[in-house]
């Protein structure tokens, strides 16, 4: 991403849902961590491991209004429009958050989980969607998968494969038909290194939607391939051909940090690391070679610690990248419109709760979720209207259009082609 001038790709985009895939670190990667910059490497490594309609209201802001790139192209934007179940089955209002320090917000009661599991649907494309879940019928509880190839019309259950040494497997990406489970080695006793400690899963690859299973050729390279689904493990980064399901692991270097950007093919790998005056993006145009470091700006409290998640920097198109910041209910944002070189501050957006999602369309127009609804900008963050409830958290671009898992203990999703007409897809019932 660190060339403007680049095409890029959206062919083989992976949703590459780690926070929620890996089994053994699932809730805690998807949750805020707030850290002092001072904080070294070893800190970083932890967390990666461990890391109705509405009415069209008008949103009032405030902010420095200097410094605005020219809004180039204007975007056609489609009416908003949300389509609930035909049996009227729809998605429940968003949970209560409280403010547990700070700009950070949780749930004020528990998540129930979903068969023991805490699942996020995942969209391959906009028709083919994924859910783990068990089956306790059976001892051990086995795990499974609900698959859809109609945005959730009709929905095949099939078992996740079992590892004959390791065992059960979770889901950790998909691509289209493309899944990917995986399970962790075994701790080794008595090892002190980080590498060690947490050792790299095995993966099973299935190209025919969760249909048949095998382990697939892993290797590991000097560079990622091009083109090619990356992945986050707990010591580094992998990727996944979308044609074979074979895997490739990037040789370890000093830095291991993995909480990587989802980013479209052909933008090049980001990730996000601490820096001496705040956080940093680390940019790769070549598979992990090289690493080029880009500040981001605004992200450093009056007390000087820094945090960053999952929601700190966020792209759909590679080119148009969004920092995002809160501070008691208010949303601060920095907007870059060349992927990353330069950034130019936006208004605040009072959201009086947590921010539950930033999704980029296009290069002008931009969804906020917040407890309170959905928020659309067209002009690149500069106003928005609020366009209707709040769908869920964590949306992001997939193959075909863009998805919004709910965020309301109903572990579903909503879809849509253009970022303007959403679908809900309920789950099945399970097991």
């Amino acid at each position: 991403m660190s060339d403007p001038d680049r095409t890029i790709d959206f062919r083989g985009f992976a949703t590459a849902a780690a926070a929620a895939a890996k089994p053994d670190f699932t809730d805690v990667l998807t949750r805020s961590t707030r850290y002092r910059r001072r904080r070294n490497r070893f800190g970083l490594m932890f967390v990666a491991i461990v890391v109705a309609l509405g009415s069209g209201t008008a949103v009032a802001l405030t902010a420095d209004h200097s410094a605005k790139p020219t809004p180039t192209p204007t975007p056609t934007v489609g009416a908003w429009h949300t389509t609930p179940p035909l049996d009227g089955a729809g998605p429940k209002p968003q949970p209560s958050y409280i403010e547990v320090q700070p700009g950070s917000y949780d749930v004020a009661e528990r998540d129930k989980t979903l068969t023991g599991l805490y699942p996020e649907m995942m969209a391959g494309d906009i028709d083919h969607l994924y859910l783990e879940y068990q089956n306790c019928a059976v001892k051990p509880c086995r795990r499974m998968l609900a698959v859809t190839a109609d945005r959730g019309r009709t929905w095949n259950k099939l078992p996740l494969p079992v590892d004959p040494e390791l065992g059960q497997t979770g889901l950790r990406t998909v691509d289209h038909t493309l899944v990917l489970a995986a399970v962790m080695k075994k701790r080794v006793p008595g090892k002190n290194s980080i590498l060690e400690r947490f050792p790299d899963p095995v993966y099973w690859v299935s190209l025919d939607a969760g249909t048949t299973w095998r382990r697939p050729e892993t290797k590991t390279v000097d560079a990622l391939p091009t083109g090619w689904l990356v992945t986050e493990e707990s010591n580094g980064l992998a990727a996944v051909d979308p044609a074979t399901g074979d895997v490739a692991r990037l040789k370890r270097t000093g830095d291991i940090s993995t909480m990587t950007v989802r980013t479209p093919t052909g933008a090049g790998i980001w990730k996000l690391t601490y820096a001496a005056d705040g956080v940093a993006a680390q940019v790769s145009q070549d598979g992990g070679r090289t690493w080029a470091t880009r500040p981001l700006p605004g992200l450093v409290n009056p007390d000087g610690s820094v945090g960053m998640d999952r929601k700190t920097l966020l792209t759909s198109d590679g080119r148009t990248f969004y920092v995002t910041k809160m501070d008691k209910g208010v949303l601060h944002l920095h907007v870059s419109a060349d992927a990353g070189l330069t950034w130019q501050p936006r208004p605040d957006l009072a959201l009086d709760g947590p921010l539950l999602s930033l999704l980029p369309i296009d290069d002008q127009t931009v969804l906020v979720e917040g407890l309170h609804g959905t928020y659309r900008s067209t002009d690149q963050a500069r106003t928005f209207t609020r366009v209707g409830p709040s769908l869920g958290g964590r949306g992001h671009a997939i193959p075909g259009g863009f998805t919004i898992p709910t965020n309301n203990n109903e572990y579903s999703a909503w879809v849509s082609p253009d970022g303007a007409e959403w679908t809900y897809v309920k789950r099945p019932r399970v097991p």
